[in-house]
């Protein structure tokens, strides 16, 4: 596919992680306009993408603040992009056991995961709305398919992405736009880490054995390479997975 660089592709959570390698890889499809809460990581991301013939800019925020979606909004328009694709990735996860969970934690995490991708989301429609093209891709996980212990909070926020990717894709599919929630298993990552550190506290193993015990739980025997997630989202970006709107696209190896 030949790069468009008049079209854009809005990615949040885009400073690190999975989000990080998400921007790299749109980048030879499109411009990127990366939205993180670390100006040195976004600077250095748009940067790497600049020197591989890439265009791409950046806005500073927390998705949680309706502001930041309306920043990234002006900025797109000053660059004259048109937003074609919107990733919707940023997100935190942090458990604990329901009955102490801290209320104001559990305050943030639907403020980030679910608020956050509401207001970008909502902020976007218009533009798909009037050309009658877009295409979403909602970063939700499998603990939004399934329940797990001492992640209520999380699951119940990744639960809530799924039904919100269901609900936009009826309501916009008459206007050509395609809205999917991605749903990984465990992915090489910063949370994945934590969930390794973790077992390592909590359940007396090694790291190496703890690093096992995850891998275990994808029938290939493996944690999932961010790239793979970046291909998928870069697939339904492509417009050639018009059929999967509202679908969750689950990647866990078969489990």
């Amino acid at each position: 596919m030949t790069r468009n660089i008049n079209l854009v592709t809005i990615i949040t959570g885009a400073s690190r992680g999975i989000g990080r390698v998400m921007a790299l890889r749109m980048a030879k499809e499109t411009s990127v306009l990366a939205v993180g809460r670390t100006e040195a990581e976004l600077s250095s991301l748009c940067e790497e993408i600049r020197k591989a013939g890439g265009s791409a800019d950046y806005v500073v925020g927390d998705v949680a603040d309706p502001a930041t979606a309306d920043a990234t909004m002006a900025k797109a328009l000053a660059n004259k992009w048109t937003v074609q694709n919107l990733v919707c990735n940023a997100g935190i996860g942090k458990g604990g056991v329901s009955h102490s969970f801290d209320k104001d934690l559990w305050k943030e995490i639907f403020a980030v995961n679910v608020n956050g991708t509401f207001w970008f989301t909502q902020a976007c429609l218009p533009g798909m709305v009037e050309r009658k093209s877009g295409n979403i891709c909602i970063i939700s996980s499998t603990a939004g398919l399934k329940g797990m212990k001492y992640d209520a909070a999380y699951c119940a926020s990744k639960h809530a992405l799924v039904g919100l990717a269901k609900s936009l894709a009826l309501e916009y599919a008459k206007h050509g736009i395609v809205v999917v929630p991605v749903c990984p298993g465990f992915v090489e990552s910063e949370m994945t880490d934590r969930t390794i550190a973790g077992l390592v506290k909590h359940q007396s193993l090694t790291p190496e054995a703890a690093r096992a015990k995850v891998a275990k739980t994808n029938p290939q025997n493996r944690i999932i390479p961010a790239a793979e997630v970046a291909d998928a989202v870069a697939l339904v970006c492509s417009g050639a997975l018009v059929s999967l709107n509202g679908h969750p696209l689950v990647l866990t190896g078969g489990s």
